[in-house]
C-alpha cells in the first residue's frame, strides 16, 4: 500500500470540503440507524443530526456519494433539534444510545459551534440516555465544560499507519488519536474504538495487531472503553467510479469484491471473517470481556468468526445492556 495515494486528491475538494453554511433543517433531526437492511445486523442506535459533512477527506467515505454537496451544514434550528428530543424522550422508558457521527465528524467543527457540548447539555437530565460523538480528530480540550462526562462516550476511529496514510487527508495521526483517546479518558468520559472499515492489504493482520497493542498501552482502565466495533470495507459501486476519476480507487478496489443483498460491495466472506476472527484474539487477550461488535454484518459471518456467543439475545440487546452498565440504572428502567 502506496503513502502517497491519497495526494492525487485535488485541492478543491478539500477546499469545498472545509466551507461552512448555515441551513434550516426542515426535517427530523433524530432518526434510527438506518441499518443496511437485507439480512445484516444492525446495532439498533439513535442518531442526532445538528449538522453534515466534514472538512476532512477519507476515500472510503460513504458521504461523498450519499451528499450532492462537499461543504459541510450546520443546523441553525438548534432549538428545534431540542423540542424534538424533548418529545421523543418523553415517550420512551428504555435506555437509549444516541451517535451524531453518522453523517459528519462529530468534533470536527466542536471549538466552533459547540454543539457536541450543547447535545451533551441537552441530555444530561435523563438518566435512560447516552450519547457517542465519534471523530477522527484530537482536538478535546474544549470538552471538559460538559458537566457529566459518565453519560458521554468520545468514539475514535482507528486504522492502520499505512491505510490513514494512503486513504486519509487531514485526519489526526494515530498517535494524535491515541493521546486523546488517553485525554479523554482522564477527563471522565467513556471512549470507543471503531475500526470501520477494515482494508485488506499483504501486512494488514500485522498491521492491526500493532494498533490494537497501542489502544491497550494507551488506555489505563479497559473498562473505560465503553465498546469496540469492526467491519470490512463495504460502499456503493458508485464510489469506485469517484474515486477512479480522482485516481484514487487502488489500494481500496485493487482486488475483488462481491455486491451483498444490500447492494453494497463487499470483501468476499473468507476476508471478512479472517479479519474479525484475528482481531477478536489480538482484543481477547488483553480483555475478554470488551463489549466487541461486528458492523452491519451477516449471521453467517458472525457464526464463522466466533462472534455470535457474544449477542445470545440480538445485537440491541448486547449494547443496550452495556449502555445500563455504563449508566448504573436499575432494573425498573428496562
Amino acid at each position: 500500500m502506496t503513502d502517497r495515494t491519497i495526494e492525487h486528491l485535488p485541492k478543491e475538494i478539500i477546499e469545498q470540503r472545509n466551507q461552512v453554511v448555515t441551513a434550516t433543517n426542515l426535517g427530523r433531526f433524530w432518526k434510527p440507524c438506518p441499518g443496511t437492511g437485507e439480512g445484516y445486523l444492525c446495532c439498533g442506535y439513535q442518531i442526532i443530526t445538528p449538522a453534515t459533512g466534514c472538512g476532512m477527506y477519507c476515500a472510503y467515505c460513504i458521504l461523498q456519494e450519499y451528499h450532492e454537496y462537499q461543504h459541510q451544514v450546520v443546523y441553525e434550528n438548534f432549538s428545534d433539534l431540542e423540542k424534538e428530543v424533548h418529545e421523543g424522550l418523553a415517550k420512551r422508558k428504555g435506555v437509549v444510545r444516541f451517535g451524531t457521527g453518522e453523517f459528519g465528524d462529530s468534533l470536527y467543527l466542536e471549538e466552533k459551534y459547540g454543539l457536541s457540548r450543547k447535545i451533551a447539555a441537552l441530555l444530561k437530565p435523563y438518566p435512560n440516555t447516552i450519547v457517542e460523538f465519534k471523530t477522527k480528530c484530537s482536538t478535546v480540550e474544549h470538552l471538559k465544560n460538559i458537566k457529566d462526562p459518565s453519560k458521554v462516550i468520545i468514539g475514535f476511529s482507528m486504522n492502520t499507519l499505512k491505510a490513514i496514510a494512503a486513504l486519509e487527508r487531514g485526519t489526526a495521526s494515530l498517535k494524535e488519536r491515541l493521546e486523546a483517546a488517553r485525554r479523554c479518558e482522564e477527563m471522565g468520559f467513556w471512549v470507543a474504538f471503531h475500526f470501520d472499515p477494515m482494508v485488506w492489504y499483504p501486512q494488514w493482520k500485522e498491521d492491526y495487531r500493532y494498533v490494537v497493542d497501542r489502544i491497550f498501552s494507551t488506555i489505563k482502565d479497559p473498562e473505560k472503553i465503553a465498546w469496540w466495533s469492526v467491519g470490512g470495507f463495504r460502499t456503493i459501486p458508485s464510489l469506485k467510479k469517484r474515486l477512479r476519476d480522482y485516481n484514487l480507487h487502488l489500494p481500496l478496489f485493487s482486488g475483488e469484491m462481491i455486491l451483498g443483498n444490500d447492494g453494497k460491495l463487499r470483501y468476499f466472506r473468507p476476508v471478512r471473517v479472517e479479519f474479525y476472527s484475528a482481531m477478536q484474539d489480538f482484543i481477547e487477550a488483553y480483555s475478554p470481556s470488551i463489549t466487541l461488535y461486528l458492523c452491519m454484518e451477516s449471521p453467517e459471518v458472525w457464526r464463522a468468526s466466533g462472534m455470535v456467543k457474544r449477542i445470545p439475545q440480538g445485537l440491541p440487546r448486547y449494547l443496550d445492556r452495556r449502555a445500563e452498565e455504563m449508566l448504573q440504572l436499575n432494573k425498573e428502567i428496562h
